[in-house]
């Protein structure tokens, strides 16, 4: 039964490209349309407040699952001369997910949540957990060219743990039961598929070998508190506007709300971009390990051509529809908030192209730079935050997102030129000697 399924789901032997562009992409937007669904599910269930309350308990299990990552992924997929197993990455997985596992209860209990509120944020953590479980596995395919494996995991895991929900939800009205319904769908999501599929690309075994983790944690640990600082900057504006509004009345969970329909869209152009970037990084890398430095640049210079291609079109789309399409999607009446949208998109254009500067900064192994540039960066982005939000409500939170996006986008775009520059003086030192 485990082979023939094996079998339904790997597909005939063949040049997988297409399927890898095609799954990434569904995958992808299953992922990114699974949090619109659940808020609005939360909110039509148990109201606004309720809907809000949920999207900040999502948004803080997302970035916990930074622990639980410890940003692994993208050093895994571009290993290409194979320095660690994957023994290795899924050992320290293990230990990733733990710790994460024990924020998720500490986090809200330290922050001062009570009640229904603390089951909410420490079980939307174990959810994205199974995300961080998941990933591992996930890497492992996309590194043997198998993009494609990697967005049907994403894909099942999503639509099985989302409709588990929504019937859930549907049944009792009881969110905190729907959830943890939600948690061992997503569970049983990564047993079923993942964990049933690794065996045809590796050994599933795990490999506590304490030298050769203190070396990978080494190696991914700039990378790591990168990531966090990136979630941070990230979601800087929403946790502003949830701090200034966090009020019992209906006004404030109605602006929180209004913020969050309007955010949503600064994915979609990161997530637009990931469709084409995310299944070449292992091309991206295989370009610089070998040398073919012109052709590594030119494929970066293209992919953020791709970005500012795609950041116009959404300004376009977003002046002409953003407005109804969201109030239909959220069921809320956003009318009014058009440049505080507008200006959000804009700065999820900067926010895709800071992130394809980074991968190539992670494929040129320039773990230090990166965390230099997230430093700076979060510095810029805790002095202005917070007093944009305070000064000029939504407004200064969507401006302040975007003049931090466009600052990250520029601090990346240097780093990155110079470690280019540096790779090819040493190319060509090397061909002189």
């Amino acid at each position: 039964m485990v082979k023939k399924m094996r079998r339904w789901i790997l597909g005939a032997d063949r040049d997988h490209a297409k399927d890898n562009f095609l799954w990434n992409m569904i995958g992808s937007v299953l992922y990114a349309a699974a949090t619109i669904l659940l808020v609005r599910l939360t909110r039509g269930a148990a109201g606004t407040g309720a809907g809000a309350d949920f999207n900040i308990a999502f948004k803080t299990g997302q970035i916990l699952l930074t622990v639980g990552y410890f940003e692994i992924r993208p050093f895994q997929v571009t290993d290409v001369n194979n320095e660690y197993s994957f023994q290795d990455y899924l050992s320290l997985r293990v230990l990733t997910c733990a710790a994460m596992a024990a924020l998720g209860f500490l986090y809200p209990a330290v922050s001062g949540e009570e009640g229904e509120r603390f089951a909410l944020f420490a079980l939307l953590c174990l959810y994205k957990l199974m995300d961080g479980a998941a990933d591992v596995f996930e890497g492992e395919f996309q590194k043997n060219g198998r993009m494609d494996l990697a967005g049907k995991s994403v894909a099942f895991r999503t639509v099985f743990s989302v409709a588990a929900y929504g019937i859930a939800l549907y049944l009792t009205r009881d969110v905190i039961l729907s959830v943890c319904v939600m948690v061992a769908a997503a569970a049983a999501g990564v047993l079923l598929f993942d964990v049933t599929l690794i065996g045809c690309f590796a050994r599933l075994a795990l490999s506590f070998d304490g030298q050769r983790l203190k070396r990978l944690v080494r190696s991914t640990i700039f990378l790591f508190i990168g990531s966090i600082l990136c979630l941070y900057i990230f979601n800087a504006s929403n946790y502003a506007v949830d701090a200034v509004y966090q009020g019992a009345d209906a006004a404030s969970a109605d602006i929180r709300y209004v913020y969050a329909c309007i955010f949503m869209p600064t994915s979609v152009i990161n997530l637009a971009s990931g469709f084409v970037f995310k299944p070449v990084l292992t091309t991206m890398a295989a370009h610089y390990v070998e040398g073919r430095l012109k052709a590594f640049g030119s494929l970066v210079g293209k992919l953020l051509l791709g970005v500012a291609a795609l950041t116009a079109l959404a300004l376009a789309g977003g002046a002409l529809l953003g407005i109804p399409v969201l109030s239909l999607i959220y069921g809320y009446d956003l009318n009014g908030y058009l440049p505080e949208l507008l200006v959000l998109i804009l700065g999820g254009g900067f926010n895709a192209a800071g992130i394809i500067l980074y991968y190539a900064m992670t494929v040129m192994r320039r773990q230090k730079g990166i965390l230099a540039s997230y430093v700076l960066v979060s510095l810029a982005t805790l002095l202005v935050s917070g007093w944009s939000v305070r000064s000029y409500g939504l407004m200064g939170a969507a401006v302040s997102y975007c003049g931090v996006m466009a600052l990250q986008t520029a601090v990346f775009g240097a780093a990155a030129f110079a470690g280019w520059r540096q790779a090819a003086k040493e190319k060509e030192r090397g061909a002189d000697g």
